[in-house]
């Protein structure tokens, strides 16, 4: 089992490198002067507004304040400008606090009170109410367009899971979600491949160890990194492995990781303790079970294709091309060897475990062949 589990590389909250791809991308001069316009047409609603409550406003407040009347419409439409530039500002700098906004939202309410409070008509309420509130609209906007900039630029912005996922698969979805905030993976898409990890993993576990059994009979070190997310089965490691032997593909730190053993003893001469070898015994009883199971399944006999095999793994040397499971099949059928993917598998096993028994030299273009496995019969 230990072969066959190794490591994968970390969530970004564990140190991983970081994902430059999810950067945000610099504005188009076409998308910069639509900003622009926009924040523009922003400014000249805010005036509007200003200009049309002031009256209103400090004509409301001049029993109370009386020469300095005009102090509190301009106070109270200079604070909303402030707080909401403020937390425009906090935004892009991916310091914002969320009760910030109640700022703005309190004095626009306390602005449109004053604004309808002199007004008998519900055409005048409407009308005095309705500038202030798509300020407070337009701002809570552009502040949520910033917030979200900043959040990509900075990587600290988690992916969303779309409603779709949620509807057609709740649970799970809400497993996923939660494996995200617990271990800040931020990426949607890192998230689904470190999910289909996790699955095979766990089947490789359950067939090891038994579908429930697992959850004790399994090394305590194996559990640990199964719930951490720091495993991945072996199918997924060989077709790791399989796109990194290509020449353009250099092999990342996550892949030179060694497979999962036991960690050696204190000494090499030192007995074992007691609960080394109940461990052992536990261990040794769950993988005698687990190979007895696989042993019901017969293994394909690929005798008669290893002298074809060899040659074929020898023109794909030559080549420069990866021994896989794809590759040896495909060149298979153009020798008019037809087998199934397990026997296909069979014979890369035995490829990449055993030596030719005499010398094979790769097919070269100058020298005739009268059957070239990977051309076929020309």
């Amino acid at each position: 089992m230990s072969s066959d589990l190794k490591a994968l590389s970390p969530p970004p909250s564990f140190g991983g490198p970081e994902n430059n791809a999810s950067r945000s991308r610099a504005l188009s001069s076409n998308e910069f002067a639509a900003v622009a316009v926009v924040a523009a047409l922003v400014a000249v609603l805010g005036l509007l507004g200003f200009v049309n409550s002031f009256a209103a406003v400090a004509e409301a407040a001049r029993p109370s304040f009386g020469f300095l009347a005009w102090t509190v419409p301009l106070g109270v439409d200079l604070g909303i400008a402030i707080f909401a530039a403020l937390d425009i500002v906090l935004a892009r700098l991916d310091m914002r606090m969320r009760w910030l906004r109640l700022i703005p939202w309190t004095l626009t309410a306390a602005t449109v009170y004053m604004n309808v409070a002199g007004e008998a008509s519900a055409f005048g309420k409407v009308a005095h109410a309705v500038l202030p509130c798509l300020w407070v609209v337009a701002v809570e906007v552009a502040a949520h367009v910033v917030r979200v900039r900043a959040g990509i630029e900075a990587g600290t912005r988690m992916d969303r899971i779309r409603s779709s996922r949620w509807f057609l698969s709740p649970f799970r979805t809400a497993a996923l979600w939660r494996r995200m905030v617990l271990w800040e993976i931020r990426s949607y898409s890192d998230a689904l491949t470190r999910e289909r990890a996790r699955l095979l993993t766990l089947t490789e576990l359950q067939d090891a160890y038994g579908t429930v059994a697992w959850r004790w009979h399994a090394p305590r070190r194996v559990r640990a990194l199964y719930r951490l997310g720091e495993l991945t089965s072996g199918e997924d490691a060989e077709d790791r492995r399989d796109a990194d032997d290509r020449p353009s593909a250099p092999l990342s730190d996550a892949e030179d990781r060694p497979a999962i053993e036991a960690p050696p003893s204190a000494s090499p001469s030192a007995p074992p303790s007691r609960t080394d070898e109940r461990t052992n015994r536990r261990t040794a009883s769950a993988r005698k079970r687990g190979r007895s199971a696989r042993s019901k399944r017969a293994v394909p006999d690929v005798d008669d294709l290893m002298p074809l095999g060899w040659r074929i793994a020898a023109d794909l040397e030559a080549r420069g091309v990866a021994l896989s499971r794809d590759n040896v099949a495909a060149a298979l059928r153009e020798a008019d060897q037809a087998v199934s993917n397990a026997r296909a598998s069979a014979l890369l096993a035995r490829l990449k475990t055993e030596a030719p028994t005499e010398p094979i030299r790769p097919t070269t273009d100058d020298a005739p062949a009268a059957h070239d496995p990977i051309e076929g019969h020309r």
